[in-house]
């Protein structure tokens, strides 16, 4: 048999509290939604950039609670946090959102920045879930999105550190 190529996405996660991290995941798979894999597509083998990208050459990384699926779109991403110094984080489309670029296990991938939520004036969430797409509002696509496997609220003064990894394989 053939080797079949393949995406794929993992996050790492960090809910920090008075410097101590209280919660964490390594390595926790993505799910690619119809959007994400069609913008990706459409991106790279028919110049469509433009299309997906509506506020420049950034992607941005959000919080959710509940549930997305293959499905999901970004006008029905489920209770996004609002307040407490919450608003989705851009991530440059540049070697400085995505500043390492690296082979892992005989492939390609690249690893975004430290992406990093502090609460503030309140707490955010609860949450169980962060998402990847490329508007900070609804105007562009839902590229992907993980789920933390248990719920979380940040309160004031917490922060919640990710970083995200995609490669082809």
């Amino acid at each position: 048999m053939g080797r079949h190529n393949q995406y794929e996405c993992r996050w790492n996660f960090r809910h920090i509290r008075k410097g101590q991290v209280i919660f964490e995941f390594k390595d926790k798979q993505n799910i690619l939604v119809d959007s994400g894999e069609k913008a990706m597509v459409d991106s790279f083998f028919r110049k469509k950039t433009s299309l997906y990208f509506p506020q420049g050459d950034y992607f941005y990384v959000g919080f959710y609670k509940g549930t997305i699926t293959e499905e999901t779109t970004l006008s029905s991403i489920p209770n996004e946090p609002v307040g407490s110094g919450y608003a989705r984080i851009a991530i440059e489309r540049s070697a400085i959102g995505y500043p390492t670029l690296e082979q892992d296990e005989g492939h390609w991938r690249v690893v975004s920045k430290e992406i990093t939520f502090t609460a503030s004036g309140g707490d955010i969430g609860p949450l169980n879930g962060a998402f990847i797409c490329t508007s900070s509002d609804n105007t562009g696509v839902l590229i992907g999105a993980v789920a933390t496997g248990v719920e979380r609220t940040i309160i004031s003064g917490d922060q919640a550190i990710l970083d995200v990894k995609y490669k082809q394989k």
